[in-house]
């Protein structure tokens, strides 16, 4: 079987995921034939440059207006069908990426390709299976149109809306989860990690993910932190941010807290520092959400910018999986969190309970159904 995913650079969830779907494709079937293409970037440098820093420039410097052109474009208005067919004009130089690859089945991991090949399929030039994998905790109407064979939902409470609100058929919904990486389901052991990366294993353990916080917040916040909880161990990444790396630094030796802070830059084995945290003090990415309910750590999540990641929170606090901090009172909030041993052991088992740790095996399932028809007798086996 050849599967072809597509990916895009407006934030780093879509291209994880991708890349947790291959790994885990090719690890369950060494014979499949797995593409992973940026979908943006294969339209074109212009489209692609256009999208995603044009994405990075509303999110970060007019976040209120972005969350309100997401409202928008989540109701059958003409912005909406603006933004659709400004997606699907660009379908022909799609197809032509397609053609390269000659796929069986298309897994898309964004919602402007599968406006396209949606439009492909409609105008008679494509005769793909396809599947829509949505990597956010609500949906929205941009991912939704017609021709698409399979709806990959991180949730099954997402399902109605995507029934009564946007028309699609219930027997194409399959609320599967949002793929990770194995190794975010399968826990190292504590002791041994700690070990290995300078850690005491009987402190307990905040990990704070910097990387999209911007320099000035994260800074304060850790501060606040530091100063309110001193026998806290914190971990702080900073991701490829190195102004924030070398500010984060200074602050850490200013507080004198060397020896209670672990500080890094860019990591490829985030994993374990989840696994070994008690809570994380992240930005609510459907990415960073699905791999922290993976290692069912609780969350406390900070400055989530309106749409779908102010949507991705209210999931997360019905679900009382995570809590919602600032800037002012946040620091407090945690520490109490922490002395409150019974409320964060139902938020890890919340978080348990929220995670889907076989999702990319059972994508991979689903492609096979659908390009692989049942053999007589099969069906009734």
């Amino acid at each position: 079987m050849k599967i072809l995913i597509f990916s895009a650079s407006t934030g780093g969830g879509h291209k994880r995921a991708a890349a947790a779907l291959e790994e885990t494709i090719k690890r369950l079937n060494p014979e499949a034939s797995v593409t992973v293409v940026d979908g943006l970037a294969a339209i074109g440098k212009f489209y692609d440059k256009a999208i995603v820093q044009g994405y990075y420039f509303l999110v970060k410097k007019t976040p209120t207006f972005y969350g309100g052109l997401y409202k928008i474009t989540d109701r059958k208005n003409l912005m909406y069908k603006a933004v659709m067919k400004s997606n699907s004009s660009m379908a022909s130089k799609l197809l032509e990426e397609i053609k390269k690859h000659d796929p069986d089945v298309i897994i898309m991991c964004h919602a402007f390709i599968t406006a396209m090949v949606s439009k492909l399929k409609s105008q008679g030039k494509l005769n793909v299976k396809s599947i829509a994998l949505i990597t956010d905790y609500d949906a929205h109407r941009t991912y939704v149109a017609p021709n698409i064979d399979a709806y990959v939902l991180a949730e099954p409470q997402m399902a109605p809306k995507l029934i009564e609100e946007y028309g699609v058929d219930e027997s194409i919904i399959y609320p599967l989860g949002i793929p990770t990486f194995e190794k975010f389901n399968v826990p190292g052991a504590k002791e041994e990690i700690c070990r290995r990366e300078g850690l005491d294993p009987n402190k307990t353990t905040v990990l704070l993910m910097a990387g999209s916080f911007g320099v000035t917040g994260v800074l304060s916040f850790y501060e606040d932190l530091a100063k309110t909880a001193p026998d806290l161990q914190l971990i702080v990444i900073t991701g490829k941010n190195e102004k924030l790396y070398k500010k984060m630094e200074e602050t850490v030796n200013e507080l004198g807290a060397q020896d209670r802070t672990k500080l890094l830059y860019f990591v490829n084995n985030v994993e374990d520092y989840m696994h070994v945290s008690d809570l994380i003090v992240t930005k609510p990415g459907g990415l960073t959400i699905t791999e922290s309910l993976a290692c069912h750590l609780p969350m406390a999540i900070y400055n989530a910018y309106p749409g779908q990641e102010q949507y991705n929170v209210n999931f997360l606090l019905r679900q009382k999986a995570a809590i919602s901090v600032d800037n002012k009172t946040g620091a407090q909030d945690i520490a109490d969190l922490l002395q409150s041993p019974d409320r964060l052991a139902e938020m890890r088992e919340n978080c348990k309970r929220l995670a889907r740790p076989h999702a990319a095996e059972d994508m991979y399932k689903l492609a096979k159904d659908l390009t692989e028809p049942s053999k007589p007798g099969e069906a009734e086996a």
